[in-house]
């Protein structure tokens, strides 16, 4: 499995269950803690995954790196959605 499906199913994946695991967390039902638990160590891989994608580009600038890094790592889901939308054609 190439790092682009990782960076994609990733995202996606923990995009998903954390609002399943919110979604029961706001209705008391029981497992919701261990779902966003999932969710967040989904979101680090995709992190991790994304910023390796980054960092690893020719296509783009030492500046535009930083800028995604600071994206990945301090803007939630913005971000990153932003990235798999529209900034990852320009990076890969």
């Amino acid at each position: 499995m190439n790092v682009g499906t990782v960076v994609k199913r990733s995202f996606f994946f923990s995009i998903c269950i954390v609002m399943l695991g919110a979604l029961m967390k706001i209705t008391h039902l029981p497992g919701a803690e261990t779902l966003l638990i999932i969710g967040i160590l989904g979101n680090v891989v995709f992190i991790v995954s994304a910023l390796n994608e980054v960092w690893t580009s020719i296509r783009i600038e030492k500046h535009e790196k930083i800028m995604w890094t600071i994206s990945f790592i301090f803007s939630g889901t913005l971000g990153p959605l932003i990235y798999i939308l529209l900034g990852r054609k320009r990076v890969v």
